[in-house]
């Protein structure tokens, strides 16, 4: 049952009404987020119906304390709509494993925990998602984050990076080289640029050891941080892994692969005796082998194991693991799949026999 004031708020925005929805005078949202084996952000924010945010961060965020801002009540409306949709109130209370038909369940350890209560015409409902919630329950965490704007306390956006430059912040202290590891890691491509442009270190903390590059997850950031004077082909300090930042992109998407070879990542480069290529071919990543072929890698991909048959072991890896309930359903969409293994196999098998002739 839709309850009448929030009926009345969905019935404004699918008019396209543009006054003020009549929103529940006792309206609140609020969004928690705890600890975890790591460093998390911990913090919460609240907000009521006539559009008031408090933020209150506590570890591991840029701003610590409390701080306040303020948005559309229309944006509060869209909210509660979203709320309606999912059918909140009647979501369990709490996530914390995931059940299968046969009764055994599966379990995680070291996550955080997100809390979302909502508070309608005095009925209120709070629900805890540790781990196994539905897909829409992470929509909502995730739409509540970007309607009060919490990365400009969590992380920094631009205005508020605007606006601390221009109070006599210095990026190139030690926080502002942190910030610029943290925009490459979220790919937020505008922020590490007003960073790098007031001064923010490259070579990051003095105690991340890793090549800034590395962790680039767009073709945009690779570019940006190859003109700011990043090394395609550094490789990290002090660490018995050596992978460079072309091996590292045998994770991600191919146009990463395509810029670093454009910025001049080297292909043979070896770690341990293995080739970005082959790394590739063992995550299954066909579309970045396809991309390190044609610029000319060699097919066998490594001194002792060749790619072809690390891929095939991947393949059957997979097979075993696609026929167990998934651990993690949301990341299982983005993990490789049989067919992807075997479409590297058919391309490493093509290269090696255009090779020989």
């Amino acid at each position: 049952m839709i309850l009448p004031s929030v009926a009345l708020v969905l019935a404004l925005i699918g008019l396209g009404t543009p006054q003020r929805a009549d929103l529940p005078a006792d309206g609140l949202i609020r969004l928690q987020r705890t600890s975890c084996f790591g460093p998390c952000p911990v913090y919460s924010v609240t907000i009521d119906a006539t559009g008031t945010v408090l933020y209150e961060g506590e570890k591991h965020v840029r701003a610590l304390g409390r701080h306040t801002g303020n948005i559309a009540p229309s944006t509060v409306a869209r909210l509660l709509a979203t709320i309606e949709r999912i059918r909140f109130f009647d979501l369990r209370d709490a996530y914390r494993y995931i059940e299968h038909p046969d009764g055994t369940r599966t379990m995680v350890n070291d996550l955080p925990t997100t809390i979302i209560t909502v508070t309608v015409n005095g009925r209120t409902k709070r629900v805890e998602s540790y781990f196994g919630a539905p897909a829409s329950v992470a929509a909502l965490q995730r739409e509540i984050d970007e309607a009060a704007g919490t990365k400009r306390w969590i992380f920094v956006d631009e205005a508020t990076l605007t606006g601390l430059l221009r109070s006599g912040w210095l990026a190139s202290s030690d926080e502002g080289a942190k910030l610029l590891q943290e925009a490459i890691r979220r790919d937020d491509v505008n922020v590490a640029r007003l960073l790098l442009d007031a001064g923010a270190g490259l070579d990051g903390p003095t105690e991340n050891p890793w090549p800034v590059i590395g962790a680039a997850r767009s073709a945009a950031m690779v570019d940006l941080l190859v003109k700011a004077g990043a090394d395609v082909n550094q490789r990290p300090v002090g660490l018995d892994i050596a992978r460079t930042p072309l091996m590292i992109a045998s994770d991600k998407d191919a146009p990463v692969a395509e810029a670093m070879l454009k910025a001049g990542a080297r292909l043979e480069d070896l770690d341990g005796g293995r080739t970005a290529l082959w790394y590739a071919a063992c995550r299954g990543n066909w579309r970045v082998a396809t991309v390190l072929l044609n610029g000319g890698a060699n097919p066998r991909g490594g001194i002792d194991m060749p790619a072809v048959e690390c891929a095939r072991q991947g393949r059957q890896d997979e097979v075993v693991r696609r026929s167990r309930p998934p651990i993690f359903p949301d990341a299982d969409a983005g993990m490789p799949t049989v067919e992807d293994f075997d479409r590297v196999i058919v391309l490493l098998e093509r290269a090696q026999t255009q090779r020989k002739r």
